[in-house]
């Protein structure tokens, strides 16, 4: 999904999830007559100003009588436009509504398989703890639905070196299945299985945000509530049972329970040190960390909903079966340490008066510390918004599930202001920016110091024309570091990235990306992508072409591009040269489609071996990837 590039390069995003998310919300298409603003707004392609051009543009004239009227709303840009032309639809007044029984049943198979060439050196014999497993990465998915009562969803997946039947528990390394029933009398759903959550602004029970770009003109996160775990993500989610019921149309209880093993990293005394989040178990001592902590999890949220305005109240209570006991670093000593348990509370809020919408969460955590973030909307006009996101976390506030705005990678030991501008000043430009400027109280991990830093960030879209498109990016960001002396200094990083696409919508699509950025020296890249498709669109083929020169790590760039159905692709470029990236698809039938990857990169900067970690090298100055991916719907 192109909106995904606006993903900032360090914000983590379960982006399979999120895909499956939105392509099961997008399965029936958008029916502008009918759809409301909360399903709207679950839809991260779609900005405010244009949910509220087609909302007033309904209001004004009743309906919608034909899809074209989207060019009459106020709000929606060209990448909008272009959207909502492939999903929004209108239903015919006198039409029957779509069969809601348990017996229109769909059901679609996955299967992936990818690996690396040549191998990497843990997969030697002579090495000091090798890989158990084969280099190839595989994976099989299955999605039944029955109508829009029953959702099911079952995954097996084995890492690149891992080992089948390494384990008492199933077959493959990795097994995930759920189980979802809605609009059963009150309840509106009902989760068995693995699930996600997340209520409020994320400061207690976070879902997935997609950084501070999509925050100028949407919401922090961009979906409420229960929800299935259908990638293939081994961390992140919780296993047990989810419900929501809505005993009257303004209340809503949301409650869940898990009960799960998760992977540690265990002292001598068995206490946790730090919980282990990368899911591979390649070798021995790797397996030793699977499933080998537990921990038990009971928590709610209850939201009265008015037409203007919304309150909730979340809590969660947490408990492990051992002591955590987190590294005695002066950085970390405000984290929980020296307990088992942990709880976290909140109050959160939504308010709209008329062309400005507020919203918020406070919540306070089992060690004293609190967390507080604030956002506002302004939207002035059709044409012209402002966002602007006020947050203040003690260092002593402590949730293991948050995942609401910010720099830090934890909702703790920091405070700042964010303000951001939408503009459309002309039907053909769009401007956006933001200025964001924080504040951490404590120590940082490496920066032994209080300190500050400012993130800045202006994009300009100009349509040329002929779907034609000139995009032009600035970013500039303040980080505080510390040098081989222990004293502390402040060091600008600045990114310049220029983009030209051509989508003519026919067989021939092409767009050059160019982007630098300069930290203690230069780094840039000259990317060249070419998409070739047949007029029925049964096939299409996309090649990229990049040569880039970073010769720091710091200076690395990250670009994303075009890969295999549910596999989103940013690679890392970092020292010097070339990488080809080939995507194929092929629809040989309405029920099988077949993806398929090349990447090859090569370096020209005099280097003998690629990476660094002791299992992760790979000898010579080549490597290649090959990815594979087989859809069958039924």
């Amino acid at each position: 999904m192109e909106n995904l590039e606006n993903i900032d390069d360090e914000t983590y995003v379960d982006v399979e999830q999120m895909t499956d998310e939105i392509t099961e919300l997008l399965s029936n298409g958008i029916e502008l007559n009918s759809v409301d603003e909360p399903f709207l707004k679950k839809i991260p392609m779609l900005g405010q100003n244009a949910i509220n051009g087609i909302l007033r543009h309904r209001e004004s004239y009743r309906r919608f009588y034909s899809i074209y009227e989207l060019k009459n709303c106020d709000g929606i840009n060209e990448r909008e436009l272009d959207f909502l032309k492939q999903y929004a639809y209108i239903r015919d007044c006198d039409s029957v509504k779509r069969d809601d029984s348990f017996n229109q049943i769909h059901a679609s198979l996955t299967s992936f398989a990818g690996r690396i060439y040549p191998d990497k050196s843990g997969y030697k014999k002579d090495v000091k703890n090798p890989y158990l497993g084969n280099p190839w990465q595989t994976y099989i998915k299955l999605k039944v639905t029955a109508g829009s009562k029953m959702f099911m969803n079952f995954s097996m997946e084995e890492d690149a070196g891992e080992r089948f039947f390494s384990t008492n528990d199933g077959i493959t390394d990795y097994t995930s299945a759920s189980i979802e029933l809605r609009n059963i009398k009150m309840i509106d759903k009902i989760i068995v299985g693995d699930y996600h959550v997340s209520f409020g602004q994320g400061l207690v029970m976070g879902g997935y945000n997609l950084g501070k770009s999509n925050c100028i003109n949407g919401d922090i996160l961009s979906y409420e509530g229960i929800t299935r775990h259908s990638s293939t993500s081994e961390y992140g989610y919780y296993r047990g049972c989810g419900t929501m019921i809505s005993p009257t149309k303004r209340l809503q209880i949301n409650s869940f329970f898990s009960h799960q093993k998760i992977d540690a990293n265990l002292s001598d005394s068995s206490s946790i040190n730090s919980l282990k989040t990368d899911g591979f178990h390649r070798t021995d001592g790797e397996l030793a960390k699977r499933k080998n902590a537990e921990r038990e999890m009971y928590g709610g949220n209850i939201k009265w909903k008015e037409k203007k305005w919304s309150i909730g109240i979340t809590g969660v209570y947490y408990k492990y079966n051992h002591l955590l006991t987190p590294n005695s670093q002066p950085y970390n000593i405000f984290r929980t340490r020296n307990r088992a348990d942990n709880y976290n509370a909140s109050v959160d809020y939504k308010i709209k008066i008329r062309n400005v919408q507020l919203c918020g969460e406070y919540a306070k955590s089992a060690d004293g510390g609190f967390a507080t973030v604030n956002h506002a909307r302004i939207h002035a006009n059709s044409r012209m918004s402002f966002s602007l996101v006020q947050r203040l976390y003690t260092p002593d506030y402590n949730s293991d599930f948050s995942n609401a705005f910010g720099e830090n990678s934890r909702n703790q030991n920091e405070r700042g202001v964010f303000i951001g501008a939408d503009l459309l000043p002309y039907p053909h430009i769009h401007i956006r920016g933001y200025i964001d400027v924080y504040r951490f109280d404590w120590l940082k991990y490496q920066v032994n110091e209080p300190s500050v830093g400012s993130d800045c960030m202006a994009t300009i879209d100009i349509g040329l024309g002929y779907n034609r498109k000139l995009t032009a990016k600035y970013r500039k960001h303040t980080k505080s570091l510390t040098d081989n002396n222990s004293h502390v200094f402040e060091k600008e990083m600045h990114i310049w990235r220029l983009t030209y696409k051509n989508e003519r919508r026919t067989t021939i699509n092409y767009k050059t990306i160019v982007e630098a950025n300069k930290l203690f020296g230069w780094g840039y890249v000259a990317a060249q992508d070419l998409t070739l498709s047949r007029r029925n669109k049964r096939a299409n083929i996309s090649i990229r072409y990049a040569y880039f020169n970073a010769a720091e790590y710091q200076n690395r760039i990250y670009l994303s591009e075009k890969d295999v159905t549910g596999y989103f692709s940013m690679p890392v470029f970092y020292g010097e040269g070339h990488h080809v990236g080939v995507t194929a698809q092929w629809k040989i039938t309405p029920r099988l489609q077949i993806y398929a990857k090349y990447s090859g990169l090569i370096y020209t900067d005099g280097r003998e071996q690629i990476g660094s970690q002791t299992n992760e090298i790979i000898d010579g100055n080549k490597s290649t990837q090959i990815r594979f991916t087989m859809v069958f719907s039924m």
